[in-house]
Parts: C-alpha cells; sequence; structure tokens
C-alpha cells in the first residue's frame, strides 16, 4: 500500500496514527503542496486533491482519513481495534470522529490561516465562530474524558487519532489545560508510541512552516 500525505496535515497525522497503532506496513509518498508542479502531479492520479489517499496494491484509491481508517480496520482485524465491534461502542467511536473532524480540526485550521494573515485582513467573524465551536467541543471532550483513559473507552480508538491532531495544534492559541480532563488526557497521550512516532516524523516539516514543534 502506499499513503500520500503530507506531516503538517492534521488529517495526514490521523491516519499516520491509525497505521502505527496497528503496526500496518505502507510505503510513503510525501507530498509537497508548496510546490506548484508536484500539487499539479498529485491532482493527475487525484483531481480534488486532497490528502491523505490511500492506494491499495490492487490500485484501488482510498480517499479521506475517517474511510481509510475504517478500511484498515477491516482489511486488518485486531482484537482491541480501531472502531468497536460491539455497534454501541463503534456508534460512539464514529460520533467522536465526526466531532473532532468537523467542530474540532475544521475550526483548528481555520484559525491557523486566519492568524498568518495580517491582523486587519483577518476574517474576524469566522475567529469568533471557530473559537466558540471549540469551546463547545473542549466541554464535550471533557466529559467524555471524565472517567476515560481515551476519548471513547479504555483503548486507544479512531476518535483518539481525530481528536490528537487537532489538539496539537490547537495548545498554542485555543488553550485546554483549563479543561482538567482534556489536560490530563493530553499528558498521557505524549508517552503513547504511535502518537510520539507521529509527533517526531512530523516536527521538522511543521518547523518549517508554523515555527512550532
Amino acid at each position: 500500500m502506499e499513503l500520500y500525505f503530507a506531516y503538517p496535515s492534521s488529517y495526514s497525522q490521523k491516519v499516520l496514527l491509525a497505521l502505527y497503532e496497528k503496526g500496518i506496513e505502507f510505503t510513503p509518498k510525501l507530498v509537497n503542496f508548496m510546490d506548484d508542479a508536484e500539487r499539479a502531479k498529485y491532482r493527475e492520479l487525484y483531481p480534488i486533491g486532497k490528502i491523505p489517499l490511500l492506494i491499495r496494491d490492487d490500485g484501488r484509491l482510498i480517499p479521506e482519513s475517517t474511510i481509510i481508517i475504517e478500511y484498515l480496520e477491516e482489511a486488518f482485524p485486531s482484537e482491541n481495534g480501531l472502531i468497536p465491534k460491539d455497534p454501541e461502542a463503534a456508534r460512539r467511536v464514529r460520533f467522536l470522529d465526526r466531532m473532532c473532524d468537523q467542530y474540532l480540526n475544521d475550526q483548528v485550521v481555520n484559525m491557523i490561516f486566519e492568524s498568518m494573515k495580517p491582523e486587519d485582513q483577518q476574517n474576524q467573524e469566522l475567529l469568533l465562530k471557530s473559537s466558540e465551536l471549540i469551546g463547545v467541543i473542549y466541554g464535550l471532550l471533557n466529559e467524555q474524558l471524565a472517567s476515560r483513559t481515551f476519548l471513547a473507552g479504555d483503548h486507544f480508538t479512531m476518535a483518539d487519532c481525530a481528536a490528537i491532531p487537532p489538539l496539537y495544534y490547537a495548545r498554542s492559541f485555543a488553550e485546554f489545560s483549563i479543561f482538567e480532563n482534556i489536560g490530563a488526557y493530553w499528558e498521557r497521550i505524549q508517552s503513547h508510541p504511535a502518537w510520539k512516532r507521529v509527533h517526531e516524523e512530523a516536527a521538522p516539516h511543521i518547523k518549517k512552516i508554523l515555527g512550532d514543534g
């Protein structure tokens, strides 16, 4: 399998977390979106141009981070999978995955891009809306983590894959330390092998763009 991705991409990090957690071998294909020619070449492969993109050995393309993880879970089953076998627990994981993607990750990305603009060019309405949504999701995550080691229970799941990358970016401008359970979760995650590997690999690439490791 080949994975087309970029380390600074939170959705790429999400899939890397899943691959490393499950110990799945793959061929990494880094995409440099700062290079016009490389970006155009990638669009020849996948016209929508989004990452990550998994290409199976039979050539089938699997885009979108959640769909990729769903595929990995089916193709490489394990005892404590990223998506539980119990239907109710699986729905909880998928719910938290959607909440993290749509109402945490996407809002964090909005704030990152707006913060890179001169202040007088920033969309203040977008910043305010994004900040409010992040606060709502922090409340949800804090409640979920009140009695759980990981976001959806006692085991690392797709929900954690979705939560960790945006929390990493959010810590510098959308502080979550006042949410005791999220803060404790973040401290625990720092020693989790899959995240440690993703962070170590991604940090130099992120620093080039954001000056942050």
